[in-house]
């Protein structure tokens, strides 16, 4: 395969600008100052964010009186050596307080609060910045008043640490099928406990990234509303130990279909800035989510409300739920595996019979490959499209981004659209450079004109864009099932792993992880395929804690039909919900959440690492009255006989406290009705 040189630089900047003295009466009197300083408390008062706009402009960041963040610069740097940031005249600067609600449909809450003190000021005719605190962190952004066509040569923002805290850190891996390009990624990856000085220097860390700071608290840095625009890395590139500095991809001069792997893309080449702009806008958001405990971070939506809201006006076409899926199965390649147009009426049926809305077709349907210009003739599409209408059950598509995003995108969307296709699970991204984030948008925008859904895989993670466009229905960007049935990841990393990824890269948006493996094995044991470290009881509670408003079973409709229980379990198991309660939490170690549905049944969910524990589980979030709960735990034997459970039916209330064992890998999940 043809390697490339990375050619652009990503700008971190060091600004050396002459300021005036601070001049505050100026700034009242309706003058302009360069200097002034800002205090911003959130509405609750324990979160307290300085800002100052002298020299450079910088704010840190304290919480309950621990500092979380130190002074840290914040700027633009566009051409001609304009600066966006210190050193600039001050014209006007406002303070003002919002409580706001919105209301969602596909969301983890029906409701969402949107309170917060902001501070907008205002340098003249360019650029303005507005800085927003909630009770639950802060956040700031970059916007544009410009006419004229600009270019973004940098942004800094240096994260100062107030002490070289513990973080948990995911290195961006480099894509299998680019040797040379450290922005060239699959976005999926393990997270590793480190400190900020042991960040291993100009590695891509990939956001949202969690610190730990002082008592305990903890600190994620994330992004939000992130449009036309490169994503938010984090790398340790100056010398400074208690620095992480946001870093981006360089704009592509060339990205075309690979030579070799056309469903990917290549890039042969990069300018020397980061984004080609074109008059007034907005830039992504900087956001960092604040939390006293753990399990805060499970309820943190932040990134989701700083999003843009829907530009779909009639949502009623997106139905969100579960789907069956062929991936794990075809890589036996018979049966079950085997890519025809008997195997894909199987699963149509397994997915009708079990009240399932969706199936996914992975690759292996289109005539050329990862093409989606035409379906195999033998499999007969249009008559799949028909028969899973009949069986109440709709079909989206595998397909490669390249394929999907290179000038036939509307004619691909409309054809499909008008076949019957639901949908499209479009694979292989592996940048978020400024094209490919054009891309990911336009591709959200114009499915939804045809009233198609949008799976992204292989992708950047999220930043919100699922609220902007409700049609996307889950992400990756999480290292998910399809690794343990392949064995491409020690399995014993995916225990640990799912207690630790919603509490920082679920931060940022839905995570299709794919759960629901039957071949449950214990901890230490021999993997084969289409297997799962960890326990049946597990497995169910991750369609829980794991939240995707289109969620995907990753086993074979044999393997569920001789697993009726858990089956029929896993499909009475909402993917949106009315009300999400973290019960309790600790990062790397356990999850205890309940949500209740929209049609007011609770699903508690409790998620185990690899130790062994009894949890007591408080029904107080029920309201008043009796109700009906199916619980689904550990069997005794569990640490030894992963697939062993217990299933037992019982009247509970809002007085009623449960003490659960959890084992090894283990967990339970319960239906409340």
């Amino acid at each position: 395969m043809k390697s490339f040189l990375v050619k652009g630089i990503v700008f971190l900047l060091v600004l050396v600008t002459a300021c005036k003295d601070s001049d505050e009466d100026n700034l009242s009197k309706g003058g302009s100052v360069v200097g002034k300083d800002f205090a911003i408390k959130s509405p609750n008062g324990l979160l307290e964010v300085n800002v100052s706009t002298g020299k450079k402009l910088t704010f840190d960041l304290n919480y309950g009186g621990t500092p979380m963040l130190a002074k840290s610069t914040i700027a633009l740097q566009l051409g001609h050596g304009i600066i966006w940031g210190g050193g600039r005249e001050l014209k006007d600067a406002k303070e003002e307080t919002i409580n706001e609600s919105f209301s969602t449909s596909f969301y983890l809450k029906k409701t969402v609060t949107d309170k917060y003190n902001r501070l907008y000021l205002d340098f003249g005719d360019d650029f303005d910045v507005e800085f927003r605190v909630y009770d639950e962190g802060m956040a700031y952004r970059f916007i544009s008043k410009r006419t004229d066509n600009y270019k973004i040569y940098g942004e800094q923002a240096d994260f100062t640490f107030a002490e070289n805290n513990q973080i948990y850190v995911a290195y961006a891996p480099q894509s299998s099928f680019s040797s040379n390009d450290k922005f060239n990624s699959s976005f999926e990856e393990m997270y590793t406990l480190t400190t900020v000085k042991g960040v291993i220097k100009d590695k891509l860390i990939m956001t949202p990234m969690l610190a730990v700071c002082g008592n305990g608290k903890k600190l994620c840095i994330a992004e939000s509303d992130a449009v036309n625009y490169p994503g938010l890395f984090l790398s340790r590139n100056s010398n400074s130990d208690d620095v992480l500095n946001a870093t981006f991809a360089a704009y592509p001069t060339s990205m075309e279909p690979s030579a070799n792997y056309g469903s990917h893309y290549q890039v042969g080449g990069y300018a020397e800035y980061i984004a080609d702009c074109n008059g007034a806008r907005t830039f992504p958001w900087r956001v960092l989510c604040v939390a006293e405990r753990d399990m805060d971070l499970l309820s943190n939506d932040m990134v989701y409300r700083l999003a843009a809201p829907s530009k779909i006006t009639n949502t009623s076409w997106i139905k969100p739920g579960l789907a069956t899926w062929d991936y794990w199965s075809w890589w036996d390649g018979r049966g079950e595996g085997a890519k025809t147009y008997d195997t894909y009426k199987h699963f149509i049926d397994f997915a009708a019979s079990k009240g399932l809305p969706y199936y996914i077709i992975d690759s292996g349907w289109a005539l050329n490959g990862s093409s989606l210009a035409e379906a195999r003739p033998e499999i007969r599409l249009e008559e799949l499209i028909e028969y899973g209408k009949q069986k109440g059950v709709g079909l989206i598509l595998w397909g490669g981004a390249a394929n999907f995003s290179d000038g036939d995108m509307e004619a691909i969307c409309q054809q499909y659209s008008r076949m019957g296709i639901k949908g499209f699970k479009i694979d292989f991204w592996e940048y978020d450079n400024q094209r490919i984030m054009e891309r990911f948008y336009k591709a959200a925008e114009v499915s939804a004109k045809y009233n198609l859904l949008m799976i992204y895989h292989g992708c950047p993670k999220p930043s919100g864009v699922e609220r902007t466009y409700p049609n996307i229905v889950s992400y990756e960007a999480v290292k998910g099932m399809e690794f343990a049935s392949t064995g491409f990841v020690g399995l014993r990393d995916m225990v640990d792993y799912v207690v630790t990824f919603p509490f920082i890269r679920q931060l940022a948006g839905p995570s299709d992880y794919t759960p629901g493996a039957m071949k449950n094995i214990p901890i230490g044991s021999q993997w084969s395929r289409r297997s799962c470290e960890g326990t049946r009881c597990q497995q169910l509670a991750l369609f829980i804690s794991i939240f995707s408003p289109l969620g995907t079973l990753c086993d074979g409709p044999t393997n569920y039909n001789n697993n009726q229980e858990s089956i029929d379990f896993i499909s009475k198991i909402p993917t949106v919900w009315e009300e999400s309660v973290p019960l309790d939490a600790k990062i790397g170690q356990y999850i205890i959440i309940a949500r209740k549905g929209h049609n007011g049944e609770w699903f508690v969910g409790g998620v185990n690492n690899k130790d062994a524990r009894t949890v007591t589980v408080p029904l107080s979030f029920l309201t008043a009255g009796e109700y009906t709960m199916e619980l689904m735990r550990d069997a005794d034997d569990a640490a030894m006989n992963a697939k062993h459970y217990v299933k037992e039916v019982k009247n509970v209330s809002n007085a009623t406290s449960l003490t659960i064992k959890m084992a090894p890998g283990g967990g339970f999940a319960a239906r409340i009705y």
